[in-house]
């Protein structure tokens, strides 16, 4: 992350918010969320990206989050929309 985003201040290393600061927030958070434990569905770590990253964004932040589309972001989350598919993966 940090050769990608090269005026990041701060990066952290984190199951969800586990080792993130409550007071920390951000303009944007990015992530492709693990969505299976072995061979089944898990949507676990998307939930809590779901529910805690809102919360974590400053004023006109966002939140963007990359899976298969087969994955039911849109229902977990009704306010989300989606910004890009390929029929594969859609980011939201």
């Amino acid at each position: 992350a940090r050769a990608n985003v090269l005026g990041a201040r701060k990066f952290f290393l984190s199951d969800t918010w586990s080792a993130v600061p409550e007071d920390v927030s951000y303009d944007w958070i990015v992530s492709n969320p693990p969505v299976h434990l072995g061979l089944r569905s898990d949507f676990t770590v998307l939930c809590a990206l779901l529910s805690g990253g809102p919360r974590r964004l400053r004023p006109g932040g966002a939140l963007y989050l990359v899976v298969q589309t087969y994955v039911p972001v849109g229902l977990l989350a009704p306010e989300a929309e989606c910004a890009w598919t390929d029929g594969r993966f859609t980011v939201w």
